[in-house]
C-alpha cells in the first residue's frame, strides 16, 4: 500500500464540534501533529480529540489555551 500524505486545514468559527479529517473505510491513518492557531485578536480554548469508527472519542488535549495570534503544536 502506498503512503499518502495529507495536509488538511479548517477554520473554526463557532464552538460546534468540527471534523478535520475522516479516514476512508478501507484505510488507516497516523496523525503526526496538529497545529492550532488563534489568528484573530481574541483568545480561544480548543479541545482536540480522535474518534474511532465506533464513535469512541479519545482526548488528545482537553485544554489548549491560546491568546491572540498565538499557536501551539499538539
Amino acid at each position: 500500500m502506498a503512503n499518502i500524505y495529507k495536509n488538511d486545514k479548517v477554520s473554526l468559527t463557532t464552538t460546534d464540534v468540527t471534523t478535520l479529517y475522516t479516514v476512508p473505510s478501507n484505510s488507516r491513518a497516523i496523525v503526526k501533529s496538529l497545529l492550532v492557531v488563534e489568528d484573530n485578536a481574541g483568545a480561544a480554548v480548543v479541545k482536540a480529540t480522535l474518534t474511532n469508527a465506533a464513535g469512541t472519542a479519545f482526548v488528545i488535549d482537553n485544554n489548549i489555551s491560546l491568546s491572540a495570534n498565538e499557536k501551539e503544536q499538539v
